[in-house]
């Protein structure tokens, strides 16, 4: 009974803010309440008489906590996006089309027989828009696309094969970012004896699905660039790097690398991603931004980083409408 997984049956919005109550977090996160009280106080708070801590907050500590996360499986997230919210940030930009597109809604009015180009946008332009941003709310299939796109690569033996990959003495490495919308992105990793190299699903240079030994036993990692018809073997067997990757997870190898082989800091002013990067034939990665954040000053960043992969079907979208019927038109007819 001790390893069953807590659901959180129950939830608690406040200010577009998602609240877990304390009693569910702390049978999750393994602790006593009162052990807990002692050592996380600043995180609780009080919604409706019942003691909660955000679900930020709990996803930051079971990241951390490597029991906790095994039981549970993955992280908690609630993505909240109302209605009225998306049709405000629609009806913010009819002052704009009007002085814009004037014409057209005057050609567009003497079309559907409006006597005017306001009686047009009211009974068609912004109906319409407000359709739009319903269907857009409940098509949540959509989201993630890039995330559900590398997973089916990594898992497509067609175009990568994890096994051929690990008979080679080498590993696979995820770096998972979720952050407080819900938004999920993965970076990922070869990794092995001086190897750590990141690798998408968007055509890379590195062919990694072609690797092999050479007559001298040497790693051989065929690298193309098809644009300019340029074609290299690189030899992974020849590096000087006296580490081995796979037995330490990604945010350790990139503070390993960037304390021992002398990478440079990028000028953040100047780049909206990379920080920290190298970019050699058996190192590459890029620090991103905010993960540098987040390590200086975890509760800067409510992104969270983990090295599990995230089954984000279960993910949960709270909206505030339980039907398309949901306009004050929709009732008049």
């Amino acid at each position: 009974m001790k390893n069953k997984t807590v659901k959180f049956n129950i939830k608690l919005i406040q200010d577009n803010k998602v609240y877990l109550p304390l009693s569910d977090v702390v049978k999750a996160l393994g602790y006593k309440r009162a052990d807990f009280i002692n050592e996380h106080s600043q995180l609780i708070e009080k919604i409706s008489g019942v003691q909660c801590i955000r679900e930020t907050d709990y996803n930051n500590l079971l990241a951390e906590n490597e029991s906790a996360l095994h039981k549970q499986g993955q992280i908690e997230i609630t993505r909240i996006e109302t209605l009225r919210s998306k049709i405000d940030s629609v009806m913010s930009f009819q002052g704009l089309k009007f002085a814009l597109a004037r014409d057209y809604l005057q050609m567009m009015a003497a079309r559907t027989g409006c006597k005017s180009v306001e009686q047009y946008v009211l009974t068609h332009e912004i109906p319409q828009e407000k359709q739009k941003a319903l269907q857009e709310l409940m098509q949540d299939g959509k989201s993630n696309s890039n995330y559900r796109s590398m997973i089916e690569f990594i898992h497509d033996k067609e175009r990568f094969d994890i096994d051929k990959i690990r008979n080679f003495g080498l590993d696979v490495q995820y770096l998972t970012s979720i952050d407080c919308t819900g938004n999920v992105g993965l970076d990922a990793y070869i990794v092995g004896q001086g190897v750590f190299h990141s690798f998408s699903d968007l055509g890379d240079y590195e062919q990694w699905h072609d690797l092999y030994k050479d007559d001298d036993g040497n790693l051989i990692l065929p690298w193309c660039d098809y644009i300019k018809n340029e074609e290299m073997l690189i030899n992974l067997s020849e590096n000087r790097i006296d580490r081995d990757f796979r037995q330490y997870n990604a945010i350790e190898n990139m503070i390993w690398c960037i304390d021992n082989l002398g990478v440079d800091i990028t000028a953040i002013e100047d780049y909206e991603y990379e920080v920290f990067g190298c970019h050699t034939n058996t190192i590459d990665f890029a620090m991103p931004i905010e993960l540098l954040v987040k390590l200086i000053k975890p509760n800067a960043v409510s992104t969270i980083y983990t090295d599990k992969l995230i089954d984000v079907e279960t993910f949960r979208t709270i909206t505030d409408f339980n039907s398309e019927r949901v306009f004050e038109e929709d009732y008049k007819n």
